[in-house]
């Protein structure tokens, strides 16, 4: 049974935990945000599909955010207890740095069962959502935009123009459109103002104008028949796009099962996969382990050292990790080499740092690099207060 001490660090772990999983969240899809908009306006699709795509790919970047986020809640539990000093009070009435960790095993258990499954299951859908999306702006599937004072082409000798549109394309004004058959028939047609919509069969896209003048010009007449109209509806074909390829065909939108079954098929793509998502989820559970001795700081100094040195090692490991798919999934090393080597290397050293917190006089683990960090900083203060006093 968890105790009063226990929910306290669970308080203290869990709301910078959330605020880091939010943030870096925003930080990552806000990067990709720029170049899905450029790429979508590039193609000329529908604006809106943009936030589709980056729903899609949020699964992608937990992988990264939710160990990290891990690390930088508990760390910043421990850091907490370490300057106030809470910790010293804890352990004086007895309690290890084992027990302190009880409550951060519990959260990385649970945040392992929530990477099991987004990693396992929901990332592979969401990307193979995610390549449908690109591949139905890339041939047009989704719509091109109306682009406003422009001719634009919409197939079957058909050109539209259009001055001025709003609720995001669907209402277009001032419009003109002419339509050229091969034997040179031409039929020309302006309006006020029309808008699309599906036809009840889905074979055609209906431009319904309001308001206009029609001009039917045929070579074989001496004059031209002009019509006016207050409705008139103009019938496009939908034309038939290439339908994208079934999910399954890429290792990377497999899930676990798919991926288990057919790990005996000498596919070393499929292998590397299942073992590069197997380390990736559990290494979520060695993070409270290499949080809690980076966080243990004197109060003295309280450097935040252990914060910069903490992400550098999980962002290391997760760069290491991908090279390491590219290397197995080509045949090149044994995902033992690639993978789990290194996997079982950041164990060693994360035992390591943990074993001088917990055990070693003064516990901690980066007060030799403090030391160095010091004298660096004070070697260039030194240098800039010479520049500043010869100047």
């Amino acid at each position: 049974m968890f105790k009063k001490i226990d929910f306290y660090i669970l308080k203290n772990t869990i709301v910078p935990l959330f605020a880091t999983l939010g943030i870096s969240a925003l930080l990552l899809l806000l990067e990709k945000m720029l170049s899905l908009f450029d790429f979508v306006i590039n193609q000329g699709g529908p604006i809106d599909i943009v936030w589709q795509m980056l729903g899609n790919l949020m699964p992608q970047y937990l992988t990264l955010v939710i160990p990290l986020a891990m690390f930088l809640g508990v760390l910043l539990s421990i850091r907490k207890l370490a300057l106030s000093s809470e910790l010293d009070a804890l352990f004086s009435c007895g309690m290890s740095l084992h027990r302190l960790l009880v409550p951060s095993i519990a959260i990385a258990v649970f945040l392992l069962i929530i990477n099991v499954i987004v990693v396992g299951f929901v990332q592979p859908y969401s990307l193979y959502a995610y390549e449908e999306l690109i591949f139905d702006v890339r041939s047009g599937a989704l719509g091109a935009a109306i682009k406003s004072n422009e001719f634009t082409n919409l197939g079957e000798g058909l050109t539209l123009r259009i001055e001025e549109s709003q609720d995001s394309g669907r209402e277009l004004l001032d419009i003109f459109a002419q339509k050229e058959d091969a034997d040179g028939h031409i039929f020309s047609v302006s309006a006020k103002r029309g808008s699309f919509f599906a036809s009840p069969d889905q074979k055609y896209i209906i431009l319904r104008l309001f308001d206009g003048t029609l001009i039917d010009f045929d070579a074989s007449q001496n004059r031209p028949r002009i019509l006016n109209f207050d409705m008139h509806d103009l019938p496009l074909e939908v034309p038939m796009f290439e339908q994208f390829r079934n999910r399954g065909n890429e290792a990377s939108e497999m899930t676990f099962n798919e991926l288990w079954q057919k790990r005996n098929d000498n596919d070393t793509t499929i292998n590397a996969t299942l073992h590069s998502r197997a380390a990736r989820a559990l290494s979520i559970l060695i993070v409270p382990f290499l949080a809690v001795p980076l966080g243990l700081v004197a109060k003295r100094s309280g450097r935040a050292l252990g914060i910069s040195v903490g992400v550098f090692i999980l962002l290391l490991y997760h760069k290491v990790i991908e090279f390491g798919l590219d290397f197995a999934s080509d045949g090149s090393l044994s995902p033992y080499m690639s993978i789990w080597f290194p996997t079982v290397i950041f164990i060693m050293l994360t035992a390591r740092l943990y074993y001088i917190g917990a055990y070693k006089v003064g516990g901690m683990p980066l007060r030799n690099l403090e030391i160095i960090s010091d004298i660096i900083v004070e070697a260039i203060a030194k240098i800039f207060r010479r520049i500043r006093a010869a100047n």
